[in-house]
């Protein structure tokens, strides 16, 4: 749990701090503080979800030929 809010605050500061440099508005930039870690999280677990790579074989596989 405490490295989820880690992680939120992380993000949070970051997006903060970029949108108010960008636009000089407070009330802006916290609503894109909070917005942003939620969108990056369900983002990034959609995506995992649909990754489709190759299979990999293991190194141990290649040398039993």
């Amino acid at each position: 749990m405490a490295r989820q809010i880690k992680y939120a605050a992380t993000h949070f500061s970051i997006a903060f701090s970029m949108s108010y440099a960008a636009n000089q508005n407070v009330l802006t930039s916290a609503v894109i503080g909070v917005v942003e870690p939620v969108v990056f999280a369900v983002g990034s677990r959609w995506f995992r979800g649909k990754q489709s790579s190759p299979p990999v074989r293991s190194s141990a596989a290649s040398y039993a030929a």
